[in-house]
């Protein structure tokens, strides 16, 4: 019997603590719950090749996390086919190369779509070769045969790019292949030469042990056109502003951490893309680096009216389109990132 008051006074006690979390002046305020997060489809430039790790790095960083928004990655097969993507609502936002941009929007196929950043200040577009090829120059190319994607833009460019380099660009053989399948196909010499960016040097050379690559960049002779850019719908640039800038500036954030960590990117990849290889995600990755910075020092994703109209002016030149096109409809230059 005398065990029972000290159980009774412990009870009261417990009790007597607990209050303030039912009672008292009223029931504890719940926490405000965290807002649901947006969710996006991004789809990639060309792939899941090294060159693509940013938005990766971005999902295992938090960066799309911080800015309220969940990512799902859809490697993508070459602009023509992401433009499509954006266009028809299967992803909010991708991966387009901004000549590719122009020439669908001057041909009528871009209505609609609508960049809001720059991922490479410089275009990336070549064609690549192995030794022993004999392609040393762009004359070489004749009677010889190209592989890249269906809707790729070095495809869409190479018309502009023959007509500038005296090539005769219907002594030339095109084949289409899935990204995967490039590199591949050039070291077995299935094909003379393939449509890559210049980053894709390593690639390459790992497929051809070691070979070494001869390397045709177009940005040598179509001068003033900006390489891959964020591309999203005007109906989300109109109708989401908000989601779009958070968005850039969470990809964006994650391509500048890319290419100053270039090893540490390369191993984000490899964990979300196994098939990939670490050292030659990372070559790429160095060799990127000097395409994403203005060189005029603005903040990363910027670009230029005045440049916009050079870079279609220089494209018309070339014969890559006829009609009329202005900046303002195919650049949203009030989503463009301010710094």
């Amino acid at each position: 019997m005398r065990r029972l008051p000290r159980v009774i006074t412990i009870t009261a006690l417990v009790a007597t603590f607990s209050l303030p979390a039912a009672c008292g002046s009223g029931q504890q305020e719940p926490s405000p719950a965290r807002p649901a997060a947006d969710r996006v489809t991004w789809v990639t430039g060309f792939g899941a090749f090294g060159r693509e790790a940013y938005v990766y790095v971005a999902q295992e960083k938090g960066f799309f996390r911080e800015a309220g928004i969940e990512v799902a990655v859809q490697p993508g097969k070459g602009s023509g086919e992401n433009l499509a993507a954006v266009l028809g609502g299967r992803a909010q936002f991708s991966a387009v190369d901004f000549t590719a941009t122009l020439i669908s929007a001057a041909g009528g196929k871009a209505e609609g779509a609508v960049t809001v950043a720059a991922l490479h200040q410089r275009t990336l577009a070549a064609l690549m070769t192995l030794e022993g090829s004999g392609i040393s120059e762009p004359k070489d190319l004749e009677g010889r045969t190209v592989a890249d994607t269906a809707s790729s833009v070095i495809r869409m460019m190479f018309p502009s790019y023959a007509r500038l380099t005296g090539v005769d660009a219907s002594k030339v053989k095109w084949v289409s292949l899935e990204p995967a399948q490039l590199a591949a196909n050039l070291a077995s010499g299935q094909v003379d030469a393939i449509g890559q960016y210049v980053v894709g040097q390593p690639t390459v050379r790992n497929a051809a042990k070691g070979k070494e690559v001869t390397v045709l960049p177009f940005g040598d002779v179509i001068t003033d056109l900006y390489g891959s850019a964020v591309t999203t719908s005007s109906a989300v640039a109109t109708g989401q502003p908000d989601l779009v800038r958070r968005f850039t500036g969470a990809l964006l954030k994650g391509l500048a951490y890319a290419v100053e960590h270039p090893q540490e990117a390369a191993q984000i990849l490899v964990k979300k893309q196994p098939a990939q290889n670490a050292e030659v995600a990372a070559a790429e990755l160095a060799l990127m680096a000097s395409y994403v910075r203005p060189a005029d020092g603005t903040p990363m994703g910027t670009m230029s009216r005045e440049r916009v109209e050079r870079a279609i002016a220089v494209l018309r030149s070339a014969g890559a389109f006829d009609g009329e096109l202005t900046p303002e409809s195919v650049v949203s230059f009030d989503l463009l990132p301010k710094g």
